[in-house]
């Protein structure tokens, strides 16, 4: 109200009025109210982090919350090409803050410089319901970094139990091989985690409990491309072709081949064959109707007149 710039940005740190209150305890109201004035919700600062980054790394679930609510986008990566579900893998706190940004689609299987995705950050600090939530969601178990080592590896080398059972009981492979050809087991073995070894070498596959549930998302976020799109109502109103594919007449042949790819004869209403109306290739590659000297220019019937009053209408200039 009193004209300030809710995107001003520090010119030493990048930070914004949004990112600090992203880090703040305490801060939803003033995301809210800063969003709500214009701050626009995914800007970087100089590090890369947007505000969903920096609440992530400061364990702040609820303004994790307010931020995704608002629009937030959880894949926006940083410098080092992390999302906010990476770091909230590396840095733990509150679970929630992990299963939200999944729920909302956060994606899986970020890698850093080393090759370790979320699921090796949450093992290697001993993040075991964050590793749950991930696994739930289709982290892959058998993953594996610049070293070739997957999660189980990670938990043998660094003597997470907790994390190691879950990974077994969840379907983890205890036989694959890092780089160094060692197995989970070698690797306990060595780290001098033996009972944690036992635990792996002992490990049957009859003791696998797969998840019962499928995971549930947000439903206002875009799945996968192409899925459960919708068509606008103006559209379907103005009686257009809403399919991406093209005709099969518009299926040019590849140079060379017979002329047999061409549009043949059509079927009629009483199954007889009719012929196809005749067509004039344009030297820019397109075809045209020899029915239609203008091509494309035909009006589209949600603009103007409806077709069938256009028929009736006289042409030339009103007397």
């Amino acid at each position: 109200d009193k004209g300030l710039d809710p995107n001003y940005h520090d010119s030493d740190s990048g930070e914004t009025p949004l990112t600090l209150a992203a880090q703040t305890e305490g801060s939803v109201e003033v995301i809210r109210t800063l969003c709500l004035g214009g701050a626009h919700i995914d800007f970087r600062a100089r590090d890369g982090m947007t505000a969903l980054h920096k609440a992530a790394c400061a364990r702040h679930c609820l303004a994790l919350t307010a931020l995704l609510d608002l629009g937030g986008s959880p894949n926006y990566k940083d410098r080092r090409g992390l999302t906010p579900l990476f770091h909230t893998a590396m840095v733990g706190g509150d679970p929630r803050c992990c299963e939200l940004l999944l729920y909302n689609r956060a994606q899986l299987g970020i890698a850093d410089e080393n090759g370790w995705q979320e699921i090796h950050q949450a093992c290697q600090r001993g993040h075991s319901q964050h590793l749950e939530h991930l696994l739930f969601y289709g982290a892959e178990p058998g993953a594996q970094n610049a070293s070739g080592n997957t999660a189980l590896h990670i938990c043998a080398l660094y003597n997470k139990e907790t994390c190691a059972r879950i990974l077994l009981y969840r379907g983890a492979n205890k036989d694959v091989k890092n780089n160094n050809g060692q197995t989970p087991f070698q690797v306990a073995v060595i780290a001098g985690n033996f009972e944690l070894g036992e635990l792996i070498r002992n490990h049957r596959e009859q003791d696998v409990v797969p998840f019962q549930e499928s995971p549930k998302y947000a439903a206002r976020r875009r799945g996968p491309p192409g899925a459960g799109l919708t068509v606008p109502p103006a559209l379907l109103r103005a009686n257009s072709d809403t399919s991406m594919a093209l005709p099969d007449w518009m299926v040019f042949a590849a140079p060379g081949t017979s002329s047999s790819g061409a549009p043949g004869p059509t079927s009629g209403p009483q199954g007889q064959s009719q012929p196809s109306a005749p067509s004039t290739k344009l030297s820019s590659g397109t075809l045209r109707s020899a029915s239609s000297p203008r091509g494309a220019r035909a009006r589209s019937p949600s603009r103007g007149r409806h077709p069938e009053e256009a028929k009736r209408q006289p042409r030339g200039r009103p007397r």
